[in-house]
């Protein structure tokens, strides 16, 4: 007689590339197939609230809600917008649009006025989901909109939250989600969804003209998940901490996905918090969590206490990479690693606890599946050592963004002789590993936010007292940067520092508004009369303590 083989033990296993093939790549596909797999395992955890979801559960509420969605008019190919804070609605609606095939298009909380507008009808959104809270941000915005047709409500927990008075065209009908009906739809009763058909917008900040939209498939988005699950090794044991917005494809697609692919959970909070983040990483038991800009500075400058090594986290990312990573390590008892990639494109490399400590710093090396180069201006590999552009490009299709939505000039000159330009400048070094140098383009990243220096220029050129506005990334002592902008008023317009602050605040998001601030009575230009920001930029950095900051002043810049 012969005795039955032991059950596997799944509580505890690393992931297994061969568990997607990529025609399988899609968001029902993936959830289904997890849910299976995990009937009972609390999936996802919301701080806030106490709420917790299995992946069956979660499975069953996004179906209710595809066929409410489907019930108002939302379809397949439908782009709907989105401007939600982090929570377990959030990510259900996500789950819900991407079963019925429509497109999510996920707009930063804090984009308001003529940011917000360009957004939504660059994205072409014919729906807008859109919290409670965030009601005060479509002020004006809607009656521009011809076509959006119309527009959800969404409330935690289905609460009763006061409507404001919206101000919307006669063609927007406006829900309340908790209102639609969500009878039970059974999973064969939506539409087919493969992995290249399109499923996200992705906005990334513009760097000479607007922000662009890049377009993701099933596969691009979930790749964020399975190729950093295959290089990192994530297990099913693992418990992902995340902090970063959810309209951000970190948390979205490196973190969320990723807990999804390899099986692990989800711990999500609406934002970082230096003194929540070491009490809630150990009360949760969280083992990978990702950080942006200076949130490791914040975190390194809090004074040392003996729990600093009393927590599970085993790998922690970070980018960029601080010179005190090593001590980062020792202090608080785990391994620090990093991915590189773009929302222009997708993720390329990676960093990992397996590779040598004297290569901590770099950006690691290509993952599986991704090509990487190092060329001149004339799209020619350099030698090793010698720095040059980045471009990269993947072994198989629909494992990349797709281009830009509705500007094919530009995505033809970024995918220029078969590879993509990241913009970045980087060395290879003699091993194959790869080193981020700084960047080519006009981009500033403060905190973990892209931001377009064109698209805050564009404001500044508004006010009637600017003549001439340049905006660049001033480098800080915390390893971030942070905007800084030198205006030329119109003759004889008089105009204060904290005055143009004011007018800043009305018309972008906080995180856009310039920090460090200097009139000037003329810019430095090339022979072509090209600013030369890179002046302006050495100029602030040499002595910042002699350059107006807007902290020093008292300023606070309102979310």
């Amino acid at each position: 007689m012969s005795v039955p083989s032991a059950m596997p033990d799944l509580s505890d296993q690393p992931f297994s590339p061969d568990a997607f093939p990529l025609r399988q790549l899609t968001v029902p596909q993936v959830l289904r197939q997890q849910a299976q797999r995990w009937p009972t395992k609390t999936f996802f955890t919301e701080l806030h609230t106490g709420r917790r979801f299995t992946l069956p559960e979660l499975h069953a509420w996004s179906s209710r809600l595809a066929a409410a969605l489907r019930g108002i008019g939302v379809e397949r190919g439908q782009h709907v917008g989105v401007l939600m804070e982090n929570s377990a609605e959030h990510l259900a609606l996500f789950l819900a649009v991407a079963q019925l095939g429509a497109v999510w298009a996920p707009m930063n909380t804090a984009a308001r006025g003529e940011l917000l507008t360009y957004y939504l009808s660059h994205a072409d959104c014919a729906t807008l989901l859109v919290d409670t809270a965030l009601q005060e941000r479509l002020d004006g915005v809607l009656p521009q909109l011809p076509e959006l047709r119309r527009l959800v409500l969404v409330s935690p927990h289905g609460e009763t939250a006061p409507v404001q008075t919206l101000t919307t065209s006669p063609g927007i009908a406006l829900h309340r989600l908790h209102e639609l009906g969500t009878t039970t739809t059974p999973h064969d009763d939506l539409p087919e969804v493969q992995c290249h058909d399109l499923l996200m917008l992705a906005f990334t900040s513009g760097t000479t003209g607007p922000s662009k939209a890049s377009m993701l498939s099933h596969a691009a988005a979930l790749t964020y998940g399975t190729g950093a699950a295959q290089a990192q090794v994530y297990r099913s044991s693992d418990v992902f901490f995340v902090c970063l917005p959810m309209f951000h494809n970190n948390a979205l697609l490196a973190s969320i996905a990723s807990a999804l692919v390899c099986g692990g959970s989800v711990v999500l909070t609406q934002r970082f918090s230096v003194s929540r983040f070491w009490p809630d990483i150990r009360e949760h038991g969280c083992t990978i969590t990702n950080l942006l800009g200076a949130m490791s500075n914040f975190l390194w400058s809090q004074p040392p206490i003996p729990e600093d090594t009393h927590n599970r986290l085993r790998l922690v990312s970070m980018a960029p990479v601080p010179g005190y990573a090593r001590e980062f390590e020792q202090r608080f008892g785990l391994h620090v690693m990093s991915n590189y990639g773009l929302s222009d494109f997708g993720m390329g490399t990676s960093f990992t606890d397996r590779d040598p400590k004297e290569k901590l710093g770099s950006i690691g090396r290509p993952r599986a599946g991704m090509q990487m180069r190092i060329v001149d201006e004339f799209d020619f590999e350099v030698p090793d050592g010698q720095p040059g552009e980045i471009v990269m490009r993947t072994d198989e299709p629909w494992r990349a963004t797709t281009g830009y939505y509705k500007m094919p000039a530009a995505t033809v000159a970024a995918h220029r002789n078969q590879w993509f330009h990241t913009g970045d400048r980087g060395i290879r070094d003699a091993d194959g590993y790869f080193w981020f140098v700084d960047r080519q383009k006009d981009c500033i990243r403060r905190r973990g936010e892209n931001i377009s220096a064109f698209e805050v220029e564009k404001v500044l050129m508004r006010h009637d007292a600017v003549a001439q506005a340049v905006v660049f990334p001033v480098r800080t002592t915390d390893n971030d940067e942070e905007v800084g902008a030198v205006i030329v008023r119109q003759s004889g317009a008089p105009l204060s520092e904290a005055e143009l602050i004011e007018f800043c605040q009305r018309h972008m998001a906080y995180f856009m508004v310039p920090r460090y601030l200097a009139f000037a009575d003329h810019l430095p230009t090339t022979t072509n009369q090209k600013v030369e920001k890179f002046r302006l930029k050495q100029g602030f950095e040499q002595d910042l303590s002699q350059v107006w900051d807007r902290e020093a002043a008292g300023i606070v810049v309102r979310r």
